[in-house]
C-alpha cells in the first residue's frame, strides 16, 4: 500500500479504521469537507460490507484528481454495477459529492467519489461574477465558493481597520468571510456591482460585532456608536493635519459639543480590560505586584485598642492586670 490508500478487512469496524485514515495522511482537508469525507467514505464501506462480504478485504486510495480530491473503494466483485437502488446512500452521495461514479475491470469493482479541495477552483478565470451570479441557482456551492475566493482579499481588509479593539483579530475576519458569503447569496444582480454592495454588508456586520462583542463594560448604544465615530474622524483629521487633533476640532468636524466628543473618547477604554498579570511596558512590574496584601495584624487592632484603653484606667502591675472597680465619669 501507498501513503495514500490502505488495505482494510471487509467488516463494520473498518468504517472507524477508513475514518483515521483520512486524518493521518497526506491528503488535507478543512473541517467542513473532512466532515464531508468523513460520510461518504463510511456510506462506502458500509456498501463493501453489506453487498460484498465475501471479498475479504477492500483497498481505500485518497489522491489528487483533476477537479480536486479522489476517494475510492476497491474491491474484488465478479460483476459491475448495473442498477444503483435510490436510499439514503445515494442521496448522500449526491448532495455532497462533486461527482461519483463507478468502474470495474472484470474482477474488481471501484466506486469513487470526488471533493474540490480547498484552494482550488474548477471555474475558469475569465468567468466573470456576473456570469457566477446567474448559475447561482445550477451550482450554489461551485459559484459561491469562487466568488468567495475572488473577494476574500475584500473582506479581510475591511476586517483589519477594526483591529486593535478587543476581538481577536481571527475572529474578525472569520466574520468578514461570513458576511462576504452572506452578501454573494443575498446580491441581486440588477442593483449593479457585488463588490460594493458586498463592501457596505461586510462594513456592516463589522460594527455590529464591535458593539455587540468588543465592549468589556457595557455602555449606553449611542456612546458606542459615537465612539466609534469619534475614532473614524480622529483618524481623517490625523491624516489631514499631520498630528493628532485636538477634541474641539473633532467636535467641530462631528458638529458635536466637546463634552460628548470627550465622553465618546474616554468610553474608548472601556473596549478592552486589562489582567492584573500583565506586565506594564516601562517597568515589568503587574498591577498584581503592586496590590496590597491582607495583613494579619489588622485583626488585632481592636483588641490592641481595647487594651491599651483598659491598661490605661487599670495599670497593670506585678505581671498580672489589677483588679479594678467600676469608675464613674
Amino acid at each position: 500500500m501507498t501513503q495514500n490508500s490502505i488495505r482494510l478487512a471487509t467488516n463494520p469496524l473498518s468504517a472507524s479504521q477508513a475514518r483515521r485514515f483520512l486524518r493521518t495522511k497526506t491528503v488535507k482537508l478543512d473541517p467542513m469537507r473532512l466532515t464531508e469525507a468523513d460520510l461518504l467514505v463510511t456510506e462506502l464501506v458500509a456498501n463493501v460490507v453489506q453487498h460484498s462480504p465475501q471479498s475479504g478485504h477492500f483497498t481505500l486510495r485518497a489522491e489528487p484528481s483533476l477537479n480536486g480530491l479522489r476517494f475510492s473503494v476497491r474491491h474484488a466483485h465478479p460483476n459491475p454495477i448495473e442498477e444503483v437502488e435510490p436510499g439514503v446512500g445515494l442521496s448522500l452521495v449526491d448532495r455532497i459529492s462533486k461527482t461519483w461514479s463507478h468502474d470495474h475491470d472484470g474482477r474488481n469493482l471501484t466506486v469513487w467519489f470526488e471533493l474540490r479541495a480547498p484552494g482550488t477552483s474548477t471555474v475558469p478565470t475569465s468567468t466573470s461574477d456576473d456570469e457566477l451570479l446567474a448559475r447561482m441557482g445550477e451550482d450554489p456551492v461551485t459559484c459561491s465558493d469562487e466568488l468567495l475566493r475572488r473577494h476574500s482579499g475584500l473582506a479581510l481588509a475591511i476586517a483589519s481597520r477594526y483591529g486593535r479593539k478587543g476581538i481577536p483579530q481571527e475572529d474578525l475576519d472569520q466574520v468578514a468571510l461570513m458576511a462576504l458569503l452572506k452578501a454573494i447569496q443575498r446580491f441581486d444582480s440588477r442593483r449593479g456591482d457585488l463588490r460594493p454592495y458586498a463592501a457596505a454588508t461586510i462594513s456592516g456586520e463589522m460594527k455590529k460585532t464591535l458593539r455587540d462583542r468588543a465592549w468589556s463594560v457595557r455602555v449606553g448604544r449611542s456612546l458606542q456608536e459615537r465612539s466609534l465615530g469619534t475614532a473614524k474622524v480622529e483618524d481623517d483629521l490625523a491624516q489631514k493635519l499631520g498630528r493628532d487633533p485636538e477634541p474641539v476640532e473633532i467636535a467641530d468636524a462631528m458638529g458635536l459639543g466637546v463634552d460628548e466628543v470627550a465622553a465618546a473618547i474616554e468610553a474608548r477604554s472601556a473596549y478592552r480590560s486589562r489582567s492584573i498579570d500583565d506586565a506594564s511596558p516601562a517597568t515589568g512590574d503587574t498591577l498584581m505586584s503592586r496590590l496590597g496584601e491582607l495583613d494579619d495584624r489588622t485583626l488585632e487592632v481592636e483588641n490592641r485598642v481595647l487594651l491599651q484603653e483598659f491598661s490605661r484606667h487599670c495599670p497593670i502591675g506585678n505581671g498580672s492586670f489589677s483588679t479594678c472597680g467600676s469608675t464613674k465619669t
